[in-house]
């Protein structure tokens, strides 16, 4: 395959095309792959992506891995814009609230496998690298934007910014998404971008409130604590920071703690992550992550977790670009 696409370059040329372009990324697989044997990663990205081409996306002209995700991608014109518009958004709601069982009935798949997806959407005028009637690759603006949409769509979720028709979708599609602004990377540093998320499913990362040119994350050493300590933390604890943080963005505060397996033991490799919002406060002086943590305790303790398990804690906020 790969010797077919170099000697096609050798004729190939650019055709300007209209597309939807619809960016999909498997949240949590960079770490679930560091834990799974290698033959169980490939194994379940093949039945992923099967799934997705076949039962949700069969139309696409046009589709490509990209690591942990895919690329799919549409054409579209004058008369179809709408039916396009709102088949994709519709088809990547119904693929995001049911990518948790997607590989149940894959009896290859008898392991943990992640749960969640981040899906972006955006739309326009891209090119096609076409030779002897045969698509290579696209490139442009609209798989640019959808790849940044995509990372916002966290913790799962999607994206779709404001030009991508949000007036063509029914009311009941309308009535599930929420107008927010985010700053994007290379494409809305200085000045916010309109877009729409997913309600109950995306939430757009504290980063992407502030302009980039301005303010960069920051993340306080991982702090490694038993589960017995997180408890004499409620309710509320202040986490000193090394830093101010700047912005309208309060802190997040990264909660990392073991799975509990049917038997009641603690899973050797997988865990679970919370994040909670805290607020920034100031005390004689210094800095602090003001964070509640009596509703997260109670939901860990349900879990079964052992008092004496670790429990790994990151505080993450914005600083000034020069600090």
């Amino acid at each position: 395959m790969h010797r077919e696409f170099k000697d096609l370059l050798h004729s190939a040329e650019g055709r300007s095309r209209r597309i939807i372009a619809i960016f999909l990324d498997v949240r949590g697989f960079s770490s679930f792959a560091g834990i799974a044997e290698s033959t169980d990663t490939a194994e379940f990205l093949k039945s992923v992506y099967l799934k997705i081409l076949d039962e949700y996306f069969p139309q696409a002209t046009f589709f490509k891995p990209t690591g942990d995700g895919l690329m799919v991608l549409s054409g579209y014109d004058r008369d179809s814009l709408t039916d396009a518009v709102c088949s994709a958004t519709d088809t990547s709601i119904r693929l995001v609230e049911n990518f948790p069982s997607i590989c149940e009935q894959d009896p290859m798949i008898n392991f943990e496998v992640p749960a969640k997806l981040g899906v972006g959407l955006a739309r326009g005028s891209a090119t096609a690298l076409e030779a002897d009637g045969k698509v290579l690759d696209y490139s442009g603006r609209p798989l640019n934007l959808a790849a940044r949409l995509m990372d916002l769509a966290r913790p799962s979720g999607l994206v779709l910014d404001d030009t991508f028709g949000y007036e063509l979708l029914p009311e009941e599609v309308q009535q599930r998404l929420s107008r927010e602004s985010a700053y994007i990377k290379g494409i809305a540093e200085d000045d916010p971008m309109a877009v729409y998320t997913l309600d109950g499913f995306t939430e757009i990362p504290e980063y992407n409130k502030n302009p980039m040119n301005r303010f960069k994350p920051f993340t306080e050493p991982n702090e490694a604590i038993s589960f017995k300590d997180l408890e004499e933390r409620t309710p509320v604890y202040r986490h000193p920071l090394m830093h101010t943080p700047i912005g309208n963005a309060k802190p997040e505060i990264h909660v990392r703690y073991p799975r509990v397996q049917a038997n009641g033991r603690k899973h050797p490799a997988l865990h679970r992550t919370r994040t909670l919002k805290a607020e920034h406060v100031r005390v004689a002086g210094h800095d602090y992550a003001q964070v509640d943590y009596s509703t997260l305790v109670n939901e860990i303790k349900g879990t079964g977790v052992k008092r004496t398990w670790q429990i790994n804690i990151t505080v993450e906020y914005s600083i000034n670009d020069d600090s």
